[in-house]
């Protein structure tokens, strides 16, 4: 019975050892953009993205905001897709650290013109408990879906959208990829 319960205590080490070291290689502040899983086009960190392209305000009620209108910003979808060669692609992949991931039709990016939002607006109640400045903006934190975050602007979706489906809000996001 010890040997079982060694055995079992290491396996269980060796298994949390690996999800340790596979979580310490991904770095949540980074996107990374692939044409092919695994396959690197180009990691943005925030600073890179600031450099090459144009921050977007983005106003919505979210499924989450509880009808509430915030304001988000950051930057294009559509745009960053189209500096790595993938605007023609069909379906990109939006990948979370948790292995999460969602399937987005070209069209509807290009339709909608969706944001990798990285600030939110900071609200009266925010700035009431001192995190932020009202109406500043302030870059999103674990609670508001960041450091990363695929915003839509849900008002301007169809009416036909699944409300129950918001997988598209990519929570989190650490991989851009191409769908071969």
């Amino acid at each position: 019975m010890k040997m079982f319960h060694l055995a079992l205590s290491l396996g269980l080490c060796a298994s949390m050892a690996t999800t340790i070291a596979r979580a310490g290689d991904e770095d949540p502040t980074k996107i990374v953009v692939e044409r092919e899983a695994g396959k690197p086009i180009t990691v943005y960190s925030l600073q890179d993205l600031e450099n090459d392209f144009t921050y977007r305000d983005l106003t919505t009620v979210t499924p989450w905001t509880s009808g509430v209108a915030r304001t988000y910003r950051g930057f294009s979808l559509t745009e960053i897709l189209a500096k790595n060669g993938m605007a023609n692609a069909k379906i990109i992949k939006g990948i979370a650290p948790n292995d999460f991931s969602a399937r987005i039709d070209m069209d509807e990016i290009k339709r909608y013109n969706p944001i990798v939002a990285s600030e939110v607006q900071c609200t009266k109640s925010e700035a009431k408990t001192g995190k932020c400045e009202e109406g500043s903006f302030r870059a999103l934190e674990s609670e508001d879906y960041g450091p990363f975050y695929i915003v839509w602007p849900f008002d301007k979706m169809p009416r036909a959208y699944d409300p129950q489906d918001h997988s598209k809000w990519i929570w989190f996001l650490a991989v851009l990829q191409q769908e071969q």
